[in-house]
Order: C-alpha cells, then sequence, then structure tokens
C-alpha cells in the first residue's frame, strides 16, 4: 500500500534521474580501471560480473595488485568505490523498473496484463537481493591474496548475475514495448506528456555532462 502511494510519474523521474547521476559517477570509477593480466589491459564491472571463466576473475582481480603501488591503489580504490555506489544505485535502478511496471500495469485492459506486469515490478525485489549478495562477493575478493571459489559457489554468482538482468532487461523491454503501443494507440492522456519531457532533458543531460567530462579525461590522459 505505502508503495503504490509513491507509483506515480513524478516518483519515477525522480527515480530515473538519481540513477543517472549514480550510473554517471560510477562510470567516472571505471575510467579507473587498470589491471596487469600479462599486459596492462583495461577492464570494466561487466568483466567481473560475468567472467568467461573463474579463472579470468581471479587474474583480473590479482593484476590490480600487480600494477605500481600508487596506480594500484587508484584502480582497487576505484573499484571498490563503484560497488559502493552500486549500493544506493540499485534501489533507484530497479525502484524505477518496478514503477515503470507497475505504471503500465494499470493501463492493461485485459487481466492477464495487468499480473504479467505485477509480476514483472516484484522481479525487481529478486534482482536487487541478487544484485547486493553479487556487490558483497566482490567486495570480499578485492585482496592480493584471493583465491578460487568452490565451483558450485562461482557457478551460483553466475546465476545471481544473469538473473538480475535479465529480470531488469525483459521488464524494461516490456514495459517499453507497452507504452509504444498505448502512444501508437493513441490510449494516453496529455498530462504524461510533460514527464515525457522530464525523461528527454534528463537523458541529453546524461548524454551532455558525460561528453563534457570524459572528453576532459581523455585530454588530460592524452596530455
Amino acid at each position: 500500500m505505502i508503495f503504490t502511494q509513491f507509483c506515480n510519474w513524478p516518483t519515477l523521474c525522480i527515480f530515473f534521474g538519481i540513477s543517472l547521476f549514480l550510473s554517471l559517477l560510477m562510470r567516472w570509477q571505471s575510467s579507473y580501471f587498470y589491471t596487469m593480466d600479462i599486459v596492462l589491459r583495461k577492464f570494466s564491472i561487466l568483466d567481473l560480473e560475468f567472467p568467461a571463466t573463474q579463472a579470468e576473475l581471479i587474474n583480473t582481480i590479482k593484476g590490480l595488485f600487480k600494477l605500481p603501488p600508487e596506480n594500484s591503489h587508484t584502480s582497487v580504490k576505484a573499484l571498490k568505490t563503484q560497488l559502493y555506489i552500486d549500493f544506493i544505485f540499485t534501489p533507484f535502478a530497479y525502484g524505477f523498473v518496478a514503477i515503470l511496471c507497475l505504471l503500465v500495469s494499470k493501463k492493461m485492459s485485459l487481466t492477464i496484463g495487468t499480473n504479467v506486469f505485477v509480476i514483472l515490478a516484484v522481479s525487481q525485489i529478486l534482482a536487487l537481493f541478487c544484485n547486493i549478495i553479487e556487490n558483497v562477493y566482490l567486495l570480499g575478493k578485492i585482496k592480493p591474496t584471493v583465491e578460487p571459489s568452490s565451483p558450485a559457489k562461482h557457478k551460483a554468482y553466475f546465476i545471481m548475475a544473469i538473473t538480475k538482468l535479465s529480470c531488469a532487461l525483459v521488464s524494461v523491454n516490456c514495459a517499453v514495448a507497452a507504452i509504444f503501443y498505448f502512444w501508437l494507440s493513441g490510449n494516453y492522456t496529455l498530462k504524461v506528456l510533460p514527464y515525457l519531457l522530464i525523461f528527454i532533458g534528463e537523458i541529453l543531460l546524461f548524454v551532455i555532462c558525460s561528453k563534457i567530462i570524459f572528453t576532459k579525461k581523455t585530454d588530460k590522459k592524452v596530455g
């Protein structure tokens, strides 16, 4: 009941805006992700979330501590900071998806359609739970003496990563497809249009800030 009171377009815009801002911070941290895996290479958080093998995950983390001390400290700090920010990011990101699905569910004319989107909204709780466990797992691995987990534990970790991503992507794709259908069929109200403009404005602001920040950062590295 409490959650449904916040299930509205203004809250959706707020959650979306905060998610974009936090993702910008995490992207900033990821620009410092370097590891020594035979050669110096850059990596992303996806390389840790979806490693081809457990050895790849271990080698990437161990490589952090093979860098020169100053660079090693920077990379390790950036990785941990991103994971800590992710603890704040995920409630807003999955909350955004959940609210979006609930708003779509209210527009459905058939009960089965309503139920499907309610289920998709509830699935974000599972995605959030998996994401938290995944972050805790990775934080526990970031140390020079990291050891491989048991095959069963690593498989469980991989399944959680797939689960959280699947819950979010399937829900967003279904919700966006339904919204386009409502839009093309004329099944919408004019009061929603201002929020659409807010969404567009938030995305444009995110793109502009990303362009400015990361262009300057690249120029600084080149210089």
